[in-house]
């Protein structure tokens, strides 16, 4: 029997084999059904947001932690290569593979260029940080701005600075290593075939694990 969590799985299994999104055709061709019933499909995930379609339309644009579209967050594992969302989604990307990762970015987005692995699930660099300027219960007012705005950066006087100059705020902040192991907390079921969406409790429960602050990561 086909389900929405089915479908999401043979989405992202075509994503991490070929490193895009089906088109339309390609999804009715995967899932077993018509275009029609596929266009079906894309909207039911959309709903219970398992992905995020163009505006007006059955073409995927990000399906977490993947991104369809050029980012600043470049992850590659052997010999291929994934764009992600953004510096949570980049470790996400890794937790999803259960695979040791090379993640390209910028300091803070704008800064020099920042290289660094995740091996056995231990980050390369042990001085870098992770920003999440809006809490959880505000990610899907719009999914872009949150997401564009978690970034990685090498100490928390440039978190500080960068914030004061851009008029953000300055959210919550990781040390590398809790950050890592938010993402594979979070992200380390996306590419099973037993993946489902997290409810409010489990999400909660991810959060208290790593002691975040319940002030800030509420749900």
């Amino acid at each position: 029997m086909m389900t929405v969590e089915r479908v999401h799985y043979l989405l992202v299994r075509q994503i991490i084999e070929t490193g895009h999104a089906p088109d339309l055709s390609e999804a009715a061709r995967l899932i077993g059904c018509s275009e029609e019933e596929a266009a079906e499909w894309m909207t039911r995930l959309m709903e219970i947001r398992g992905v995020t379609l163009e505006p007006d339309s059955t073409r995927i644009w990000s399906l977490h932690p993947f991104a369809l579209v050029p980012t600043s967050f470049w992850v590659s594992a052997g010999g291929r290569g994934w764009w992600a969302n953004c510096a949570w989604c980049s470790v996400g990307i890794g937790a999803a593979l259960g695979e040791d990762v090379r993640i390209s970015t910028f300091d803070g987005g704008e800064g020099e260029p920042l290289t660094f692995e995740i091996k056995g699930g231990a980050p390369s660099r042990e001085d870098l940080w992770m920003t999440f300027l809006y809490p959880p219960v505000r990610w899907w007012d719009s999914p872009y701005c949150p997401c564009g705005n978690i970034l990685f950066f090498s100490s928390p006087e440039k978190i500080a600075a960068w914030s004061k100059r851009h008029g953000r705020p300055m959210g919550s902040a990781l040390e590398i290593g809790r950050a890592v192991r938010l993402g594979q907390l979070w992200f380390g079921d996306y590419a099973s075939p037993d993946w489902k969406r997290k409810n409010a409790d489990q999400a909660r429960a991810v959060f208290a694990e790593l002691g975040l602050d319940p002030g800030f990561w509420r749900i």
